[in-house]
């Protein structure tokens, strides 16, 4: 007899099974749900954050520049005579105005003859003026006399050089005022509010301007339009701008979000 095989009638089924047509196509759908998911959530985050940016760029541009146009308008007429002419032109989109801006004042230390073109002041005084400056020197016991002259040099320590000579004779005491004139403007070529200064060149405070989005009003002690500068007691200023970049998801205003904001300025002199 002979001995039967140890695996004699032991059946050994070995599957190697792969992965079914249908399979592969459920997995690739649901990978392909969760990269659009993904993707979705990246472009809302995106635009979440361009917005946001957006809408910064313009609170700052406004904040910037009617923060430094009511700061310069309430200094109008600060350190100018009374019968001065402070505002020398204003509309509903550009105003003209003056003010020693920084301050800058000094006193005669001695009389002053007409004719004179030599200012002596007191000692310290002199070096914050610079050539070209407008100054206006006020008799200081009479100040419906007062003159304005145009710097020829640098202001010296005790001293200070004008172009022409004195009309009138100014005492002791004297008082000499640097006089800025300032200046504000929409430049609808450009889109941006600018400004002047003196004799400068016109220079963007706020830029992206909505098109008739500056706007100045102006009203006397009584409400009413004033007829002339010297009435001007109240200034309304009213800016809005558009945001830098377009966006495609705005309906409105062509894909370009605005900020709008308004405040009033009571001049002081």
């Amino acid at each position: 007899m002979g001995g039967a095989h140890p695996t004699q009638g032991l059946q050994v089924k070995i599957m190697n099974k792969g992965y079914t047509l249908i399979e592969m196509l459920i997995a690739m759908f649901i990978s392909l749900l969760v990269t659009l998911s993904v993707t979705k959530f990246f472009l809302t985050e995106h635009h979440i954050y361009s917005v946001q940016e957006a809408r910064a760029e313009m609170v700052q541009t406004i904040r910037g520049a009617i923060n430094m146009l009511s700061h310069e308008l309430v200094l109008t007429g600060y350190g100018i005579p009374p019968g001065t002419k402070k505002i020398t032109g204003f509309s509903k989109d550009n105003i003209t105005f003056k003010t020693n801006l920084r301050d800058v004042k000094a006193t005669l230390s001695v009389h002053t003859a007409q004719g004179e073109t030599r200012l002596d002041i007191r000692e310290g005084n002199g070096r914050s003026f610079d050539q070209n400056d407008i100054i206006i020197i006020c008799n200081n016991s009479n100040f419906d006399i007062c003159e304005e002259h145009i710097l020829s040099e640098d202001g010296k320590t005790d001293y200070l050089k004008t172009e022409s000579g004195m009309s009138s004779a100014f005492p002791a005491g004297s008082t000499v005022n640097l006089i800025n004139t300032i200046s504000y403007r929409y430049n609808t070529s450009r889109n941006s509010v600018q400004r002047k200064i003196d004799r400068g060149n016109w220079d963007p405070v706020a830029e992206n301007v909505a098109k008739d989005g500056f706007l100045l009003s102006y009203r006397d002690k009584n409400e009413n339009p004033p007829l002339t500068s010297s009435e001007i007691h109240e200034i309304d200023i009213a800016l809005t701008v558009e945001s830098f970049r377009r966006d495609n998801s705005f309906q409105e205003n062509n894909g370009y979000r605005t900020k709008s904001a308004k405040t009033t300025v009571m001049l002081r002199n």
